[in-house]
Parts: structure tokens; C-alpha cells; sequence
């Protein structure tokens, strides 16, 4: 797998991304991240696989080198920016680059915002709107306080930038997708769709602004010709 360390890129011949969060900031993620990836790969056969933070326990070299030989035989892309598991950033970067990326993808732009550090600041804001053009598809680890999120959200002032963001450019977003959850859950403002991504070190089932019990191991994917959105799980 092509790791994507630009902080600008154009991918062609692509009709699937994969869109992931989460990949290994739980102890014994190796048992669960493997089966996905390896499901959404047969299954699928996703051109760019584009993750929403954390690919990491503790941000330490020898967990990322672990994760990225169980990537190495799948022949895809990989763009990731950070979660809070992966700070320090400088070791995230080391591996996977710059720390907001935007990739574009057929008609599509994907802009990955950083909220490593539990916050969407004015900056990120400035980066996705210096950034964004009809046919936007957001990306940032940390999801705002939308209805039944607040238990692992954005701090107020950080979700109403990003709500008010959302809620300013709505005809250009197509999407926008989170992790931090850990289970998949889809929300909707002002038309957008709020997507958390689902759990792949762990997975949870969210209901009643909590989690109740685990979940299955999932996935979203994008369909490129059509702008489609669904869910892979495994069985």
C-alpha cells in the first residue's frame, strides 16, 4: 500500500475509497484491524483508503511500523491525518505525513482536517474553507456535538465553529466523517450528512448518547462515479 504524505494530492482511476478511523488505539487492535481490512479489500476493492486519526496506541514508532507492514500487501493508496492517540504528532508524521491533507479524487475533494488535540480551531476552519469547492467531502478525527454525541465530542465552542462551518457552505459538502466514536452512527445538519466512521480497534454500538455493548467492525466507502455513501461490516 502507497502511503500519502503530501499535503496536496491528486489520485486518478479511482472508483471506491474506503473511509476509516480508529485503526489502532486499542490495546489488541492487531486482532481486529486485519479481518476489516483484509473483508473491504475482497469485498470492495477500494482504489484510496483515507482515515480519520488514530492509527495509533500511544504514537510510538514501533506501533505504526506494525500497522503499516499489515497494510503493505493490499495495492491501494493510504492517506491519514491525526487523532489524539497519535501525539506526539512528529512520530504520526514520520509515517504518515502532513498533518491535513487534501485529496482529490475524481470530482470529488477530500479536505482531512487535524483535531489531534480535541479541538477544531479557527485554523482548521481556515484550511477547509481556504480549501473547499462543490464536491467537498470533509475529514477530521474529533465529530461535533450532534444529537446523542456529546458523551465523546468536541468542547461547545470547537463544535459550533465546526456546525457553523457546515452550516455556512452546506451546497459544497457533500459528506463529512468522524472518528473517536467508535461505532458508526450517522447524523444531518443543514442537509449535510454527519457520518462517524464505525469501529475497527474496537467496535461499539451508540445509542442514548452512550455506548450499549459492542458492535461489528466497520467501514464506509465512496462511491466515486456516483457520490454514494454505505457501510461494510463484517459478517
Amino acid at each position: 500500500m502507497e502511503i500519502i504524505k503530501a499535503r496536496n494530492v491528486v489520485l486518478d482511476d479511482i472508483t471506491t475509497v474506503a473511509i476509516l478511523a480508529d485503526a489502532g488505539c486499542r490495546a489488541g487492535w492487531e486482532k481486529n484491524f486485519p479481518p476489516i481490512l483484509d473483508h473491504v479489500w475482497k469485498t470492495h476493492r477500494p482504489g484510496a483508503f483515507l482515515a480519520a486519526g488514530d492509527m495509533s496506541l500511544n504514537s510510538h514508532p514501533g506501533e505504526y511500523e506494525t500497522i503499516l507492514g499489515m497494510m503493505a500487501p493490499y495495492p491501494a493508496v493510504f492517506a491519514a491525518v491525526p487523532g489524539d492517540h497519535d501525539r506526539p504528532v512528529k512520530n504520526f508524521m514520520k509515517y504518515f505525513g502532513a498533518t491535513r491533507k487534501v485529496v482529490d479524487i475524481g470530482g470529488w475533494r477530500f479536505i482531512m482536517a487535524n483535531t489531534s488535540n480535541r479541538m477544531f480551531l479557527r485554523k482548521e476552519a481556515e484550511f477547509i474553507e481556504e480549501n473547499l469547492r462543490p464536491g467537498s467531502v470533509i475529514l477530521s478525527h474529533v465529530p461535533p456535538e450532534a444529537e446523542g454525541w456529546t458523551f465523546h465530542s468536541l468542547w461547545p465552542r470547537s463544535s459550533n465553529r465546526f456546525l457553523a462551518l457546515v452550516d455556512a457552505h452546506r451546497d459544497m459538502i457533500r459528506a463529512a466523517f468522524f472518528g473517536h466514536i467508535h461505532g458508526y452512527s450517522a447524523r444531518e445538519r443543514s442537509g449535510v450528512p454527519l457520518i462517524a466512521t464505525g469501529g475497527i480497534a474496537e467496535s461499539k454500538i451508540v445509542r442514548n448518547n452512550r455506548y450499549d455493548g459492542n458492535g461489528k467492525l466497520q467501514m464506509m466507502l465512496f462511491d466515486v462515479p456516483t457520490g454514494g455513501i454505505s457501510l461494510c461490516e463484517m459478517p
